[in-house]
């Protein structure tokens, strides 16, 4: 057990017991608006369901949320092709691409050997 020690007080310790001493007298002034305060707001609500009625399941839920990014990434490829159709441009690879790459491909530099990957 530690020895409770006597010190002097100092600038600290006396502005420390001015305000706890100005705090217990506004606490005794205000004591609705000291502490926590609750609201009554009686029962809970009640939700009310048509009869027959159950929620989905949070693996529903999140399974339906898959598939629908799903099906707009599909949307977008789709979206691509016709683009690509429509226009006459030529098919973007998928897959990871080094840009710099295609465009030095593109410009006619085939046989560099800077640019080998084998």
């Amino acid at each position: 057990m530690i020895k409770l020690q006597n010190l002097k007080p100092n600038a600290r310790t006396r502005r420390d017991e001015r305000r706890k001493a100005k705090q217990k007298a506004w606490a005794a002034a205000n004591p609705m608006l000291v502490g926590h305060r609750y609201r009554n707001i009686g029962e809970s609500p009640k939700i009310v369901q048509k009869p027959g009625y159950e929620p989905k399941p949070i693996k529903f839920i999140a399974l339906d949320i898959f598939w629908a990014a799903r099906e707009y990434k599909l949307q977008i490829i789709r979206a691509t092709y016709l683009y690509e159709y429509e226009f006459k441009h030529s098919h973007l690879a998928e897959g990871p691409i080094c840009l710099a790459d295609v465009a030095i491909y593109r410009a006619g530099h085939r046989k560099s050997t800077t640019l080998t990957a084998r």
